[in-house]
């Protein structure tokens, strides 16, 4: 009987490319991932070796330019709908995360101390980003944090601007 060259499956039923994308995000990268073959994904923890902000699409954008342009950029992939934007930070260091009301109104999302996380392999091009890249430290959660609220606040004053300019 002879196998299908097409197929990546290996006996225990986990894909060939997420055994390899494991391996690279544990060892190149010392991150916590792990599969989760019932679904064929990947997955990890928060909490430990790193952290995440989950942004709506257009202020994700707005974020990873202002991250890129101040030498803080770090990994950031996309749901399948390319509709929420995940940033990987360093751990924020604290048991709880709560963010601030801003932030909130924003739909700006914290994954909690031990939340999964569903990482794409790197190999999936459409999905990241930022691709994570071994020997590239994660930027500060503080810093993350801070640039997505300047970010929002600026929003928020553009806004107000404009409409106090169409109510005259």
């Amino acid at each position: 009987m002879s196998t299908d060259a097409t197929t990546n499956a290996r006996h225990d039923g986990i894909d060939d490319d997420l055994a390899w994308a494991a391996r690279f995000f544990a060892q190149r990268l010392g991150w916590p991932v792990r599969i989760d073959s019932a679904h064929q994904r990947l997955v990890m923890r928060t909490g430990e070796v790193l952290d995440a902000l989950v942004l709506p699409r257009s202020l994700g954008e707005a974020v990873s330019t202002a991250l890129d342009t101040k030498l803080l950029a770090g990994p950031v992939y996309r749901d399948d709908q390319d509709r929420w934007w995940t940033f990987l930070t360093a751990p924020c260091g604290h048991g709880t995360v709560v963010l601030r009301p801003d932030l909130r109104q924003a739909r700006v999302h914290a994954v909690p101390p031990q939340g999964k996380l569903v990482v794409p392999p790197p190999s999936a091009t459409d999905r990241w980003h930022q691709r994570p890249m071994p020997d590239l430290l994660l930027p500060p959660w503080s810093a993350v944090v801070a640039v997505t609220r300047s970010i929002v606040h600026a929003s928020a004053c553009s806004t107000a601007v404009d409409r106090a300019g169409r109510a005259r």
